[in-house]
């Protein structure tokens, strides 16, 4: 049989969810997490949140689908004209080099100088699992931009810290 890496959207916070159930299905899954400092109850605390919030990879063929469309917490598979289209081995290999041994990648503290960005900007990821993608800044906070990965297939948005960016000029693209 022929398998594909495949994107699925999750419902939010159901990311986890949908990579125990698919892993009980014997489903591969690819769920990777960024470890972040935050601050909870005036507490630094180190937590594993998802690198891509409300989306997962799996590795399936297409006699899946049904299976994996109705497994709770996954909204669809993201495609083209209601689709599923899958994604290149690569972009999932390019994003696993990049990820320590337990598929996490790990940020210091003292990492966190952050770049102006506004929306509509285009970016290039200097660092981390999705270094040398280009996309454009669709949303910014103090800490982190929704980014639309313009270097893949389709659209992806990744929520990518501000100090991971560099604006880039448009005909870079060219």
């Amino acid at each position: 049989m022929d398998l594909n890496w495949y994107v699925l959207q999750t419902k939010p916070k159901q990311e986890d969810r949908v990579e125990a159930w698919l892993n009980f299905a014997k489903i591969e899954v690819f769920n990777p997490k960024i470890q972040e400092v935050r601050l909870i109850n005036g507490k630094k605390k180190k937590i594993a949140v998802p690198l891509f919030p409300c989306y997962v990879f799996a590795k399936l063929h297409p006699g899946l689908f049904d299976i994996v469309v109705y497994t709770r917490g996954v909204r669809k598979i993201l495609g083209i004209n209601g689709r599923p289209k899958p994604i290149k081995e690569s972009i999932i290999e390019t994003i696993r080099e990049r990820l320590n041994g337990d598929a996490h990648i790990y940020m210091s503290e003292s990492y966190f100088d952050s770049v102006a960005v506004k929306p509509g900007d285009y970016v290039l990821v200097v660092d981390g699992p999705l270094k040398g993608f280009i996309g454009i800044v669709d949303k910014v906070n103090s800490l982190k931009s929704i980014v639309i990965l313009i270097s893949m297939d389709y659209q992806v948005k990744a929520e990518v810290h501000n100090f991971l960016l560099k604006k880039i000029e448009p005909d870079v693209l060219e």
